[in-house]
């Protein structure tokens, strides 16, 4: 047979230690934020700023500006797009490719 000619000791293979597993962490839904919900909260935060704005100056003859350079220009642009459809005239301000402010009336 094959091992017919084997001399020796036969040797065991040792056996390399695994680690422990990984702890299962308890479910904790809606402590953990999604990039979804990261995004919605961002969002909403700047239509949060747009309704003081608006509420500041409703009473006013003067057109509403509201600096919005700290926003994400994708999120800027969602925000114009549900103002003009809730009938605003907004006119954005751009410098260097991304809005630094829009202006309604």
């Amino acid at each position: 047979m094959l091992f017919d000619n084997a001399k020796g000791q036969s040797r065991k293979l040792s056996h390399r230690q695994l680690p422990p597993p990984a702890p299962v962490l308890p479910k904790m839904e809606g402590f953990l934020p999604t990039r979804a919900n990261a995004t919605k909260k961002y969002k909403h935060s700047l239509i949060a700023e747009v309704n003081e704005a608006i509420n500041q100056g409703i009473n006013t003859t003067s057109p509403i500006s509201v600096g919005v350079s700290k926003y994400n220009p994708a999120v800027v642009n969602e925000v114009i797009s549900l103002l003009t459809t809730a009938g605003w005239d907004v006119t954005g301000i751009n410098i260097d490719g991304s809005y630094s402010t829009i202006i309604l009336s």
